[in-house]
């Protein structure tokens, strides 16, 4: 294979010589460019540049801020989370020792009402008691009566014993008028 430098030697075309004159004046021309650059170019974009950071750095200070306050924001919130069920907590005592005492008082108010009640039946029932024995008395003196009664028709029924029974009721009005001063009036009787 033919090298690709020794035929472009042999044909004149890579033939490099150094032009000084004109070496020199593009590396003045560089040099001016360079000069341009580091002049007018270079101290904008270092001002972009630091712009840039500072804002770069600006934001990363803000992020850490952010995140700091996010880091407080939720240590708030889980701190008002157990506040929070703290205080469910203590509610739901408070609603347990209220339903304790409300059902203490319902079961004093319904002991008290069975006793009242209780004792309104006793005392209605003493009441029936002694309605009961005054209608029986009642029943039984009308009874007694109207027993005595058919007994006394029946034992006065005969003429022998009404004149027995006249007589014996006379003589009690006679011994009654005796024993009695002269003042007293005679006693009147149902038999007249």
């Amino acid at each position: 294979m033919i090298d690709a430098y020794d035929l472009l030697a042999a044909e004149g075309i890579y033939n490099i010589t150094w032009d000084w004159p004109i070496f020199f004046s593009q590396l003045f021309g560089f040099g001016v460019i360079v000069w341009f650059f580091w002049k007018y170019i270079v101290p904008p974009v270092k001002r972009i540049m630091t712009k840039a950071q500072e804002q770069v750095q600006k934001q990363l200070d803000d992020s850490e801020r952010a995140a700091d306050r996010l880091l407080a924001a939720k240590q708030a919130y889980d701190s008002s989370v157990k506040e929070a069920q703290a205080e469910l907590e203590r509610m739901r005592e408070e609603a347990r020792v209220d339903a304790d005492r409300i059902i203490a008082q319902m079961r004093e108010a319904a002991a008290d009402e069975v006793e009242r009640v209780r004792k309104q039946g006793r005392e209605q029932i003493l009441q029936f008691r002694r309605q009961l024995i005054r209608d029986l008395e009642a029943d039984l003196s009308a009874a007694m009566l109207a027993l005595t009664e058919e007994k006394m028709r029946e034992h006065v029924s005969t003429p022998q014993a009404r004149a027995e029974s006249v007589e014996k009721f006379l003589e009690d009005l006679e011994a009654l008028a005796n024993s009695a001063p002269a003042a007293r009036p005679e006693p009147r009787t149902g038999w007249n």
